[in-house]
């Protein structure tokens, strides 16, 4: 390497200047909470163009939100594309459809579901039913399924299950008429259509970065294969199996954990060092996600030493405990975090404090001093969440759970690692979940009544 060329790889430890030097033509980053992934990716692709001198315009980041998207595009300064897949999949296929949202699916559902015995044969109401269809739709789409897999799944079930089947698949065969009438797509079309098309497309890049690689699906891994295969691609991919969250939308954390199985020759690189958790932290979280036995191992490093990082608050009136702990411990840059949506309207704090409330699903990739996490309870819509996918799912989910409570512990996870100074898990005196349970067991975690 040329020695006036080295200023450009400045600031990388020794774990991200492996990664970013890397020339296998598959290689995998993972990089826990903290690791810098993002750092790593802009400093990956300065090293392909500054270095290597790769034309910039052979050169695709992809991301999985809009708002990844938008800032690795002003750290990269738009030197190259850095789209969404959703975005990747129009330009293959060259926008000939408008896309539809979701909410013509659920209506399409209401409007098709016509066996009202199902709802007390599943002891479930309407509004549960049809969400359920959807999820099921989506889910049967994300695995490009075609029609006919319908009757496969109708043969294996028991007859209860045949029933809703044969529902569902009304509601899907309503779906796609429309789609097809009004010349519409949805976006799982867009991955599967793009897919298809990829052949006769011109798209080809012959570097291809992926952020976030654990959140995908087995659609969006085949038409990443794909794109690699015909543009005979070099593959960057930095995830965390950690931090995977998203079945719900299709997508499998074995697709990280089992990553040789899709890139047998990939070479695997581990970020150690962390630049956001304590060293105290880092243990307790790390002990407690790898309950799940089929993540992967990892030792996270760090210089930062905060003694008891993890404190347990047991309250009778959960805003009285907030602005208690706010007070007496000088909080402030403060996550307000909850696992579902309907618990953060319950808090109310003082204007002066500046706070951001959001779920632990939305604070993926963020981090702030300080993180309230709350309602962490022993009921159907605490932590873990108890709520089982429903039965009818087993057809179209391509990874089922081995272990108890397996992604809502990685779930967790995310939530203890947002917080740069302490955590603080606020849980209702008398039902504690049986997460608390288990990080009382751990060091450096301390408990506190209010």
């Amino acid at each position: 390497m040329k020695k006036n060329n080295i200023k450009e790889l400045k600031g990388l430890d020794k774990y991200q200047l492996k990664a970013v030097t890397s020339t296998r033509k598959v290689t995998l980053v993972l990089a826990g909470a903290g690791c810098g992934k993002t750092f790593t990716i802009v400093k990956k692709i300065e090293y392909l163009i500054k270095i290597l001198n790769v034309n910039p315009k052979s050169i695709i980041c992809i991301s999985f939100t809009n708002a990844a998207v938008n800032d690795l595009k002003e750290k990269i300064n738009n030197k190259v594309d850095v789209m969404t897949f959703h975005k990747l999949a129009l330009k293959i296929i060259g926008k000939k459809k408008e896309v539809l949202t979701e909410d013509m699916l659920t209506d399409i559902i209401i409007d098709s579901f016509s066996n009202e015995k199902l709802y007390g044969l599943y002891h479930m109401g309407k509004s549960d039913m049809y969400e359920l269809v959807r999820t099921f739709i989506n889910l049967f789409k994300s695995n490009n399924y075609e029609l006919n897999k319908f009757y496969d799944f109708i043969i294996k079930a028991n007859s209860k299950d045949k029933a809703l089947l044969k529902e569902i698949m009304k509601c899907y065969i309503c779906y796609e008429s429309y789609l097809n009438k009004e010349n519409l797509m949805d976006f799982n079309d867009m991955i599967n259509i793009a897919t298809n098309r990829l052949d006769a497309s011109k798209v080809r890049y012959k570097y291809i970065v992926i952020v976030e690689y654990l959140d995908s699906s087995i659609a969006k891994l085949n038409l990443i294969k794909k794109l690699v295969k015909l543009s005979n691609s070099n593959l960057f991919m930095v995830g965390d199996d950690f931090q995977s969250i998203y079945r719900f939308t299709g997508s499998n954390v074995k697709i990280i954990t089992n990553f040789r199985k899709y890139f047998p020759f990939a070479k695997l690189i581990k970020l150690k060092n962390t630049y956001r958790n304590s060293k105290e932290l880092l243990k307790i979280a790390g002990k407690f996600v790898m309950r799940n036995p089929f993540q992967i191992k990892k030792n996270l490093r760090s210089s930062i030493s905060i003694n008891n990082p993890v404190e347990i608050i047991y309250y009778k009136d959960l805003n009285h405990a907030v602005d208690e702990i706010i007070k007496e411990d000088k909080v402030n840059n403060l996550f307000i975090l909850s696992r579902n949506n309907g618990d953060l309207k319950k808090v109310i704090i003082n204007d002066n404090v500046n706070y951001k409330k959001m779920s632990v699903h939305k604070s993926k990739g963020l981090q702030a001093d300080y993180v309230f996490l709350i309602n962490v309870s022993n009921s159907s819509n605490g932590f873990p969440n108890k709520y089982i996918d429903h039965e009818i799912l087993k057809f179209v989910n391509n990874y089922k759970e081995y272990y108890p409570y397996e992604e809502e512990r990685r779930l967790f996870y995310v939530a203890l690692t947002r917080c740069k100074k302490k955590v603080y898990l606020f849980v209702p005196k008398g039902n504690e979940s049986i997460f608390i349970k288990e990080m009382k067991q751990y060091k450096n975690v301390i408990i506190r009544e209010k």
